[in-house]
């Protein structure tokens, strides 16, 4: 199936593979949902500042220049090919500025396995981001591999949607990698009725530490774009920047009540008016 969407002009691809994760035909000409908008971006005229914000070494300056260099987790080494020799002390991670999920985590020093993944990140390097996803911006992207310090273990990850430098919903995953769970909240922290992909986690979840300055932060960094998401980590010292994302799950995954899809669709188009009306002909970054 990756074959022929890939092989499917842009648009039909993006339909035709909606239509298989969702169930649905989407409307890309008018498009009404969040998921439906995250496809119209990625046929949408493109904007330069897609690639920079991507990219997991450029975007770190973007960053500190806005809200500062004390969220930044800092970079240990970047370059082409991983050097024969380990160059800074373990703990650490390595990964390619270009892409999501390809990375590897170096608790131990061990040279057999970091000769190995000289081999593995090579090929990081080599492969594009899943080209029929259309997600273009990463492609676009100088391709590096990183190594950043390791700056936690199973850290909740907090994912903030926001529309035009406002917080309208706060992601949560917990158990990424034994029992996938997934919930929502609102930026008061009060649990929203709705799933995306995985189920609810069970019980509560406390707010983290630092909620209130995460939100300065994220809608300081999100203010003129339409919609991002802006992922932080909540350390004991304070939060600590994860990443810039403008289409969340490739903008395939369910929301269970589809309604929810919908309602997340409408602050985006609500978010466009208000850059539209606020820079009239100027919408290079109401993305």
């Amino acid at each position: 199936m990756r074959a022929v969407f890939t092989a499917l002009p842009a648009k039909q691809s993006l339909q035709a593979q909606y239509l298989k994760a969702l169930g649905e035909w989407p409307d890309l000409d008018q498009p009404k949902t969040f998921n439906e908008r995250v496809q119209a971006l990625k046929l949408a005229p493109r904007n330069p500042l897609l690639p920079l914000l991507a990219d997991k070494v450029r975007v770190k300056d973007w960053v500190a220049e806005r809200v500062g260099r004390d969220v930044v987790i800092p970079t240990l080494w970047s370059g082409k090919v991983l050097p024969a020799q380990v160059p800074c002390a373990a703990p650490f991670v390595v990964k390619a500025n270009h892409s999501s999920g390809w990375n590897a985590f170096i608790r131990t020093y061990d040279d057999a396995t970091w000769q190995q993944l000289r081999v593995t990140s090579k090929t990081w390097l080599e492969n594009d981001w899943y080209p029929f996803l259309h997600e273009w911006w990463y492609n676009e992207i100088d391709r590096l591999l990183l190594i950043e310090p390791m700056i936690g273990e199973n850290l909740n990850d907090y994912k903030f949607f926001c529309f035009n430098g406002q917080v309208r919903a706060v992601q949560v995953d917990a158990g990424r990698f034994t029992d996938h769970r997934r919930s929502f909240y609102d930026r008061d922290w009060q649990q929203m009725p709705f799933s995306l992909a995985h189920d609810q986690i069970e019980g509560e979840m406390p707010a983290p530490r630092h909620l209130a300055r995460m939100i300065e932060l994220v809608e300081e960094l999100s203010s003129g774009f339409a919609f991002a998401r802006i992922d932080f980590y909540d350390l004991e010292a304070g939060p600590m920047f994860g990443e810039i994302t403008f289409a969340p799950g490739a903008g395939l995954e369910r929301f269970s009540p589809s309604s929810a899809d919908r309602m997340m669709g409408d602050w985006w188009a609500e978010s466009e008016q208000r850059l539209s009306s606020s820079r009239p002909g100027d919408l290079s970054i109401a993305v």
